[in-house]
């Protein structure tokens, strides 16, 4: 099944200051999928990609001789809007029945940053337990240090207000990990969720999670499989912050409950892991973020959609609609089923019902379907760790 017509596929040569174009793809790609995450960003692309003997050895590295196409950088555009892009990391080489094809897998640029180590023990690095820092001071210095891949313009790294003086980030490791699993759990002074991810031009992105807007609109018949799954299963409204020390021990904080919660349901107790010399405050911000998280039941289904999408404008009530393609929607924007919302509501409302917060999504070429991962998947820090290192999506 040839390209839906819209999208291009663009291969560059790995020179990021002063990329060469190689080829245009986009007459040859079949089986087109590509997704994007938070955190993450642009996540995942694959394709197969019919070609000649000649052509296939391009793309195949030899020892000692060439990289082939591995890092090249691959963009796939709407006319002059970016719709995904990353670098090569896998080429496939087949030969059936005398044709010869090529599957190729991406990762989008957040993955290079786990390309390099980070400890700010190296070199003239920051020592991050003394002093006043929040977490966009370390992710700018991880970034400029570590990841040569990333854009330099870090004005879109938006400004934290907690200081978290005090956090240990001398051992060695990558600027991924230390994102996930010691900065963005540590919240905010105003209990607000923080995502990192990588976009257009690779430009990195640290913001708070933002439901100021609507940004797309469908009915339910535009879905194909919905099924809405409100799950008590990982709800916990009482939280016990968990600092490790350096000896390999633990100190419990002081309990964070979420009263509403408890009035409604049991009470449900966490203990939550921080990392090294999290101070105080962050480990009340920490866990009254979590409490607020997971203090309810969540809508915990992800679904298709196979027909329209609207994009959304401001302060209208489902009228003055203009429909866009399928392959827009990305994570960390909104989306509304209107049939399950009444005509007089307006503005988004974050019910994690109706409307979502975008979490995950893939799109899927052939069939011109997109799958939403909505807020309230479960997004659990094993499972994002064991999928930073794939470039395709489960099937």
């Amino acid at each position: 099944m040839t390209l839906k017509t819209g999208l291009r596929v663009l291969l560059f040569d790995p020179d990021l200051s002063s990329p060469t174009l190689l080829d245009d793809l986009t007459s040859r790609v079949q089986g087109l999928r590509f997704a994007t995450a938070l955190h993450g960003g642009f996540k995942f692309a694959t394709f197969s990609l019919s070609a000649s003997l000649a052509e296939a050895w391009e793309y195949l590295a030899e020892a000692g001789k060439t990289s082939g196409r591995h890092f090249c950088r691959l963009l796939i555009s709407e006319e002059q809007r970016t719709i995904w892009e990353g670098r090569v990391t896998d080429v496939r080489f087949s030969y059936q029945a005398g044709s010869i094809g090529l599957r190729i897998s991406c990762q989008g640029y957040w993955g290079s940053l786990r390309d390099q180590f980070y400890s700010d023990d190296d070199g003239s690095r920051t020592d991050w337990t003394s002093g006043s820092h929040t977490a966009d001071d370390i992710i700018k210095e991880m970034l400029t240090a570590e990841c040569p891949s990333i854009n330099s313009d870090q004005s879109n790294i938006d400004a934290n207000s907690r200081d978290i003086a005090g956090i240990n980030l001398s051992a060695r490791e990558y600027p991924q990990d230390i994102i996930i699993q010691k900065l963005a759990p540590l919240s905010d002074s105003d209990n607000s969720i923080w995502h990192f991810a990588v976009w257009e031009d690779r430009k990195p992105y640290w913001k708070k999670r933002s439901i100021a807007t609507l940004d797309y609109r469908i009915r339910l018949s535009d879905t194909k499989n919905l099924e809405l799954n409100q799950s008590a299963t990982e709800m916990r409204n009482a939280i016990t912050p968990l600092r490790e020390n350096t000896d390999g021990t633990f100190t419990e904080g002081t309990i964070v409950a979420n009263s509403t919660s408890i009035g409604f349901y049991t009470r449900r107790e966490m203990l939550f892991t921080l990392p090294i010399g999290t101070t105080a405050n962050a480990q009340a911000d920490a866990a009254g973020t979590l409490s607020e998280e997971r203090g309810y039941p969540v809508q915990m289904q992800q679904f298709v959609v196979s027909g329209h999408v609207y994009e959304a404008f401001s302060g209208t009530a489902g009228t003055n609609l203009s429909e866009v393609p399928k392959w827009r929607i990305r994570a960390g924007e909104t989306l509304r089923i209107d049939d399950l919302v009444t005509s007089t509501v307006a503005t988004p409302a974050f019910d994690r019902l109706r409307t979502f917060h975008i979490m995950e999504t893939i799109y899927d070429a052939d069939n011109d379907t997109v799958s939403i991962h909505p807020d309230t998947s479960p997004r659990t820090l094993s499972n994002i760790l064991s999928n930073l290192g794939n470039t395709e999506a489960p099937r």
